[in-house]
């Protein structure tokens, strides 16, 4: 008929919110992906590859904890110092070291240079540092009030997104093994699949180089080294959530692997499959916060849905008690496919409730007090485990631990939402960005 015309298929309302999105939010998002794909291809890859270069567990902990050492002892005068300034040139600078680093590091380990490798790690630690300090203060000046939940949301999403494209990548390189092509024989193994994904993270650069620079109105004022009296509570009050939760996850989650492994003699290709199906829904999950936290406020966004994340991390592991029946491993597996997308999808409304409440002045140095948290948290947990474990404490006392952890973080969170719900709207620490017309 004349006149008619093919109507496109409708997105859903909240996915509609997500393409409403300013284009620099969506260009900062895509820089994250691509520098998450060379995070999410070491957390996948980079012990097997070292280990497959004759390195020995202390050595590969040894290694790999230069760049935890980085964070944590430079993020916290990298916080302070750029607290009010200008964001996208220290956060393009770290978008061309830390690929850069990170080829660095693949070379020399692979040429077996290994002191060379230790001090690119270490500088690896301080170009990621850059780019972790800066991203949430810079995401929040570039997003408008009305679109922070999914400008952060997104951002969360970017690394579900890059572990599952670093997944299926890695299994379909090593999958084909080699290739012949024009008189050369390629072997795709773990060092082939770092470097592709190494060399994808290159093209960041090219897109925060295309961002605005947006300069905070609350500016900072004084040496950057001080920090105002009155902000001293504020910062207490917003780490200890932090704390409680990065002590906790330290504990059992980076080792959620050996759990399977000797409670459930569960193989690490089908580890790895579960874990796949589980970003999946991570994914979608922090995709679909902005929803939820419209729906359910920041009470049932935070503290209902870490709470169901606990007590599936609690079934999880009292599975070892009954590890002899026939249901322990559907029913472990199934909290685990679970669980990380419910703790997950907390993360966008925690770190958006933190920045709301600690003010536009101090976002720079909560963002880096968080990376110093998380970095020597897990050392020390990790130390812990080790002393629990030698021991032969059982997994589901250690996940007993966290559980407890995890519900102490989350009932901290409790008293910044009362806070911020009793702020006014016009209260200037309480805007997410500084941009002429947003108040």
């Amino acid at each position: 008929m004349r006149g008619s015309s093919v109507r496109m298929p409708q997105l859903p309302a909240w996915l509609e919110k997500y393409r409403m999105l300013p284009k620099r939010v969506l260009l900062f998002a895509a820089g994250q992906f691509l520098i998450n794909l060379i995070t999410s291809a070491q957390f996948l890859l980079l012990n097997l590859f070292l280990k497959d270069k004759g390195l020995g567990d202390p050595a590969i902990a040894a290694l790999s904890s230069q760049r935890f050492v980085a964070t944590f002892l430079l993020a916290i005068p990298a916080g302070l110092w750029l607290r009010g300034r200008p964001l996208r040139m220290p956060m393009f600078v770290g978008s061309i070291l830390f690929p850069l680093t990170a080829l660095a590091s693949l070379e020399a380990v692979n040429a077996g240079m290994m002191s060379l490798a230790s001090a690119c790690f270490l500088a690896m630690g301080f170009s990621g540092l850059l780019l972790n300090v800066g991203s949430l203060p810079m995401a929040l000046r570039l997003t408008p009030p009305k679109q922070t939940s999914e400008a952060l949301s997104l951002l969360f999403a970017t690394w579900a997104g890059a572990s599952i494209c670093g997944g299926v990548l890695s299994s379909v390189l090593q999958g084909m093994g080699h290739l012949d092509i024009f008189g050369h024989h390629l072997v795709f193994d773990e060092y082939a699949t770092l470097l592709v994904l190494t060399l994808a993270g290159f093209g960041a650069p090219f897109l925060y180089a295309r961002l605005p620079d947006p300069v905070p109105e609350n500016k900072h004022v004084g040496h950057w080294l001080h920090v105002e009296r009155r902000d001293w509570g504020l910062l207490t009050a917003a780490l200890v959530p932090t704390i409680c939760i990065a002590t906790g996850a330290g504990l059992s989650i980076q080792f959620l692997n050996l759990f399977f492994s000797h409670v459930h003699q569960l193989s690490s290709a089908s580890y790895s499959a579960y874990g796949s199906i589980s970003n999946v829904m991570v994914l979608f999950a922090g995709l679909i916060v902005p929803e939820v936290k419209r729906r359910l406020g920041w009470r049932g966004a935070i503290f209902g849905v870490q709470t169901v994340a606990v007590m599936l991390l609690l079934a999880m592991g009292f599975t070892e008690l009954w590890k002899t029946c026939g249901w322990a491993l559907p029913v472990a597996v199934v909290c685990f496919i679970l669980r990380q997308p419910l703790m997950s999808m907390a993360g966008p409304s925690t770190s958006e409730l933190t920045m709301s409440y600690v003010g536009e002045r101090n976002r720079e140095l909560v963002s880096a007090c968080n990376g110093a948290i998380w970095s020597g948290a897990w050392w020390l947990a990790a130390r812990t485990f080790e002393i629990l474990r030698t021991h032969h404490l059982p997994y589901w006392m250690v996940f007993v631990v966290t559980s407890v952890l995890y519900l102490a973080g989350t009932f901290s969170y409790l008293l910044l939402i009362r806070t911020v719900e009793r702020r006014k709207p016009d209260d200037a620490d309480h805007v997410p960005i500084s941009e002429p017309g947003h108040v």
